[in-house]
């Protein structure tokens, strides 16, 4: 009787456990702001403790740790988290190496340059957090919601710019992220180069007779775009009203979800 007791007592702490260990929330700290999207996306919105000033902040109890660039390891060791998303893309090395040496876990995440590369990191993420299953059929949702788009679009050819200044010019390739959203919505990118992110002038562009110009959207930059634009009226984009503003953070943060987004706001914009 007593060995039966033993053992109905050893199962009831062995239960409770398995419980806290299953229910035990993570403290985390986002250095990226779309890698903090990604999160939210996951359900992690209460165990985002920590967060950059680029990031987007949902309650006042996360924790400012520094900017995009220049992080403050102190801050972060302050907060205790139990794991820390970082992207290789702009990331301070030494900070993460101080952190690392501290035994803090830190994930460092390849960046994201194409929808593979979006759904690889999304899927580390979920992973890191014991998620995988929900990232699987978040992808999948999303998935379907592209695909419907795809199939009723009627923009194939269309020639798409994506300009991100003006002074100097610097626009999207197809080898960008913002390449592969255009590519997506099945519009032609007229940017044609290796280097993601690369600089043309003005010639180029009269050359390449975009039908439409989209800008992401940056306060006072964003006019001035158009008012540079407005000169050029031998380009179709120009002449025809076709110069579109969207927002900088569904063209800049590649998540699941603004991946979708983008494709559908560009796609309604190409329809028109």
């Amino acid at each position: 009787m007593q060995n039966l007791i033993r053992l109905s007592f050893v199962k009831l702490l062995l239960f409770f456990y398995v419980v806290f260990c299953l229910s035990k929330e993570n403290r985390i700290v986002s250095l990226t702001p779309s890698i903090t999207e990604s999160l939210y996306i996951l359900g992690e919105k209460e165990n985002v403790v920590g967060i950059t000033t680029f990031c987007r902040r949902i309650s006042k109890k996360q924790k400012v740790v520094g900017t995009y660039l220049e992080v403050n390891v102190e801050e972060i060791v302050k907060l205790r988290p139990d794991i820390v998303f970082v992207s290789k893309e702009g990331f301070k090395k030494e900070a993460v190496d101080k952190l690392m040496m501290l035994g803090i876990n830190v994930v460092v995440l390849d960046p994201v340059n194409s929808y593979d590369e979006l759904k690889k990191q999304f899927l580390t993420i979920a992973k890191n957090l014991d998620k995988e299953k929900i990232a699987e059929k978040i992808i999948k949702e999303y998935e379907r919601k592209i695909d419907k788009i795809k199939k009723s679009n009627k923009i194939l050819g269309k020639k798409v710019l994506c300009v991100l200044s003006t002074q100097p010019i610097f626009v999207a390739s197809e080898k960008s992220y913002i390449g592969e959203i255009i590519k997506y919505t099945g519009a032609e990118n007229v940017i044609k180069s290796d280097i993601r992110y690369p600089q043309v002038d003005i010639e180029e562009i009269l050359k390449l007779k975009p039908d439409v110009i989209i800008l992401p959207s940056m306060g006072i930059q964003e006019k001035q775009a158009k008012k540079f634009f407005l000169r050029y009226k031998e380009i179709p984009a120009v002449r025809n009203n076709k110069i579109f503003v969207l927002p900088s953070n569904i063209l800049c943060q590649p998540t699941i979800k603004n991946f979708f987004v983008a494709i559908n706001e560009i796609s309604k914009l190409l329809d028109e």
